[in-house]
């Protein structure tokens, strides 16, 4: 291969260094070579999207805008059709991973033109060419949870535009909602890059074969593979509350691998002490005298707080409960690990291994790095300088130096039956104002679509358990790079929006890794304090469980459940107390509601609960612990008011009490076919 030197210039960044021609086969033996995101790169990249234009500054509104679906570079009128433009880049370059959701069945192609010919070198169904098997075989094409994904890479030696033509997209009757990620890189002027086409397709398949396997090899298997050669340390062992144990490795060389499980208490996955073990337990790494990693064990072996069997090409949590890292952390004088116990219980320590090969060092090299946060029962919106109760952007990660972004993952307790991840990443590179990757939903960034509770896995992209995202429970997703890491100079800013649909209280809790050069700096150092916490298991875990004697208790800290139709929290309305209320939607006459609430001790109250009256609102039956006491009470209103409906004095049990709602019909003049019903609030009173 021919070597050339040359000067990266693109994107505002100074790079010298060597390189090789670039084709589709280098390309793919970079995806699977794991000491390549190791040493910094020799390229720039970004990310074209359908994101909502309206987005044009973050101190200007529209900056939460979230119309992220058929928004296009531009249309053009070619042959007397319609192509709408996703992706105009100037090469040389490469497209290294694609997403995308919404493709119709009838009347839509895609076209993939290369270096301003006017031909396409493919036209086909966008379904084909993403997630089919036209182009190659898992996981290089992959349909995760209804998200569409290509990580096979499409080299170009001097440009490359990419066309959807649909029908659907903008009409006014059954119209599609076009969404799309594409991440692409650009290389120096100068570079050698042969230029993707079916006949360079065909000639790869045995390389894209190998991939293919190679890219999902399990880790069990990677460890026996590095176990022949490498040097192996085990900490098999307990540590007590407040302990720690740790191993030191001395010279030139990487961890190619770690491995462990974790259990406390009666050790069993799902349990309580297990999802304790997982979130107090602490991975502390530190590479030539410098730490880089500080994250709870589950979230840096990707499974959050919450065990789930699952695999991807850097992290595995088997059925037996062994966790695997494999990533390349090379140091050149020094490795320490060290794992902390900051819980309350003994945690056991089982089936341990790091595992070290001789490495290289050289200017290139990078260590690894690994950090964490949460943000503990906070509100999903917050005023800011335009709205109130509006959305906001919550920082992943901003590192200073010179490295590569290669993952991220979220683990989130959600509370109510409502999505919480609308929000779109926005990643600014080496000091952008405005970001270079601006994406159009979590759920996208991560691979799915449509907030999809299915779990999958991917070796890329993962949600190990989904099945906080549409009710109160826990989310765990995550997301590696390979050939679409972000390189960058002088830094990096990760912000994702928290947009929940719902105004109220998560947890939320993001991991990234990066690889940077000596010196570099991450704003996510040690958390002992919030990874001590309870880790949440249901929602009155953050709401918290209130007795009471007598006084209010606002409806939306109650737990609801719905036989028939659908419960969330609603908000930013004044005429609710606290602004809020749960709100029953999607009914049918005969479904029914449980709301549960608390008392200190038996007796006799009086009871009122005031109820909203809107012009989609249903006639319903309230009753207290399974007797209907208010019947055919009528929730319609030209306007949204909030009326008291008096239960008068009940008998109350000590502990949990219920309030029963039932749809009983609907005034003539409602408006839909919703039947809804909300609760602002219960008024609790001594007779």
């Amino acid at each position: 291969m021919k070597k050339t030197l040359f000067v990266l210039s693109a994107l505002a960044v100074t790079v010298t260094a060597v390189a090789q021609d670039v084709t589709l086969g280098t390309l793919l033996d970079e995806m699977v070579d794991r000491d390549r995101l190791t040493r910094f790169p020799a390229y720039t990249s970004r990310m074209y999207s359908s994101y909502d234009r309206a987005s044009v500054a973050k101190d200007k509104p529209g900056w939460f805008a979230n119309g992220d679906a058929s928004q296009f570079i531009r249309v053009e009128e070619d042959r007397g059709r319609r192509e709408l433009v996703m992706l105009d880049a100037k090469g040389p370059g490469a497209i290294v991973r694609w997403w995308h959701t919404g493709d119709n069945e009838n009347g839509t192609t895609l076209r993939l033109y290369i270096d301003g010919k006017d031909e396409p070198v493919f036209s086909g169904k966008l379904k084909d060419f993403i997630s089919g098997t036209k182009l190659c075989g898992f996981p290089l094409s992959a349909y995760c949870s209804s998200g569409r994904n290509l990580y096979l890479p499409i080299p170009y030696a001097k440009s490359c535009k990419i066309t959807y033509e649909s029908p659907h997209v903008w009409a006014k009757e059954h119209g599609e909602s076009c969404y799309y990620n594409i991440e692409a890189r650009t290389y120096a002027p100068g570079v050698r890059v042969e230029s993707f086409s079916m006949d360079v397709l065909k000639r790869e398949q045995a390389r894209i074969e190998k991939a293919n396997a190679a890219m999902n090899e399990p880790l069990d298997w990677l460890a026996a593979s590095v176990a022949k050669t490498a040097a192996i340390g085990h900490f098999d062992g307990v540590i007590k509350p407040g302990g720690a144990v740790t191993r030191k490795v001395k010279g030139a060389a990487a961890v190619r691998l770690l491995s462990m499980a974790l259990t406390t208490g009666d050790g069993l996955p799902g349990q309580v002490g297990w999802r304790e073990a997982l979130r107090s337990t602490v991975i502390e790494m530190s590479f030539d005298g410098n730490r880089t990693v500080w994250a709870p064990a589950g979230d840096f072996f990707g499974t959050g707080y919450r065990f789930s069997p699952y695999r991807t090409r850097y992290t595995e949590a088997n059925a037996d409960g062994r966790m695997f890292a494999a990533w390349v952390m090379p140091f050149k004088k020094e490795c320490v690990l060290t794992i902390r116990n900051l819980g309350k219980e003994p945690v056991t320590i089982s089936q341990s291994a790091m595992m070290t090969t001789p490495y290289a060092w050289d200017e290139s090299s990078m260590h690894f790095g690994a950090g964490w946060t949460e943000l503990n029962r906070v509100r999903t919106r917050k005023d800011n300088q335009f709205e109130k109760n509006d959305h906001y952007d919550v920082n992943y990660v901003t590192l200073t130096g010179e490295g590569v972004l290669v993952g991220t993952g979220v683990t989130v307790f959600n509370t109510c039956n409502d999505w919480w991840g609308e929000g779109d990443e926005k990643i600014y590179v080496d000091g952008e104002d405005f970001p270079s990757y601006i994406g159009t939903g979590s759920e996208d960034y991560y691979g799915y679509a449509w907030c999809n509770s299915t779990p999958f896995m991917h070796p890329l992209i993962a949600q190990p358990y989904g099945s906080g995202n549409g009710s109160a429970d826990i989310s765990i997703n995550t997301r590696y790079r390979a050939l679409d890491a972000i390189p960058f100079r002088t830094g990096i800013q990760f912000d994702m929006e928290m947009w929940h649909w719902a105004d109220v209280i998560v947890n939320y809790a993001p991991v990234t890794m990066w690889y940077m050069k000596p010196g570099g700096v991450s704003n996510r150092g040690p958390e002992p304090e919030l990874a001590q916490l309870l880790a949440v298991t249901k929602r009155q875990d953050i709401y918290g469980i209130t007795a009471i004697s007598e006084g209010r208790i606002e409806g939306e800290t109650l737990d609801a459940s719905a036989a028939g139709g659908r419960t969330t929290v609603q908000g930013g309305r004044d005429v609710w107390s606290d602004t809020r209320q749960i709100w029953w939607i999607d009914n049918k006459p005969g479904n029914e509601l449980t709301v549960t609430f608390h008392m200190k001790e038996a007796g006799r109250r009086k009871l009122t609960a005031t109820v909203t009256c809107a012009i989609d609102y249903a006639i319903v039956d309230i009753g207290v612990n399974g007797e209907w006491i208010a019947k055919g009470f009528d929730g319609f209103n030209d306007g949204v008011i909030t009326k008291p409906v008096e239960l008068g004095v009940v008998d109350l049990k000590q502990g949990a009490n219920t309030l029963n709602v039932k749809i009983a019909g609907k005034n003539e003049r409602m408006q839909g076919d919703s039947h809804m019903f909300g609760l602002d609030c219960l008024d609790v009173k001594m007779p």
